[in-house]
């Protein structure tokens, strides 16, 4: 309950909101990314090749978010690599080309799990040392929630026919959503934990 009492409540209230919204995010739309594609005129196969493309893109995310954290800190990368996903989640609702709709999701892919490996660490240094465990473990559970909602979510809106840009739209206000919940968040590199 210490979670949940004095300055730590804030806190909590943000780190949680973050964890739901931005795995949302994510898995929302990695869930249902080869069916979306097939709406784009990609055949199955054309469209797991197309993830599985998509998925070398995080690789250099990571790094490149991992380099630039030490120089920068923390917030400071996290809340523009999100910035930058969701703007590539909107680009990606309203490409009109093959060329565009890689362009969009390789930079989604590069930004969104650059974000992740900063959040992932970011995430851990909120709470004082006695609350740590209990406060990584309720940021797991949230996850854990929106992993679980987000794919029948997005599967519900697709047998609704709303649409490939509707859906990518809905999915990447759950990025935006992060984005504004971590911003108060205080900023922890370099800095000693409690």
């Amino acid at each position: 309950m210490e979670l949940l009492r004095g300055r730590m409540l804030r806190i909590t209230v943000l780190m949680l909101v973050v964890n739901f919204t931005f795995n949302w995010g994510y898995w929302g739309l990695q869930t249902w990314l080869p069916t979306l594609l097939q709406d784009k005129g990609l055949s199955m196969l054309a469209s797991l090749g197309f993830v599985a493309l998509s998925a070398l893109f995080m690789i250099p995310g990571y790094v490149s978010a991992s380099l630039l954290t030490g120089r920068f800190g923390r917030k400071k990368v996290f809340l523009p690599y999100v910035a930058l996903a969701a703007i590539s989640g909107i680009f990606f609702a309203y490409s009109s080309s093959m060329t565009e709709l890689y362009v969009a999701n390789f930079a989604l892919a590069f930004f969104s799990l650059g974000a992740w490996g900063v959040w992932n660490t970011w995430n851990g240094e909120f709470f004082p040392t006695a609350l740590r465990g209990t406060g990584y473990s309720w940021a797991t559970a949230a996850q854990l929630v929106a992993t679980s909602l987000a794919p029948s979510v997005v599967g519900l809106l697709l047998a609704q026919a709303t649409g490939f840009s509707t859906t990518i739209l809905f999915i990447t206000a759950f990025l935006v959503v992060a984005l504004l919940f971590a911003a108060p968040l205080p900023e922890t590199e370099g800095r000693d934990l409690e």
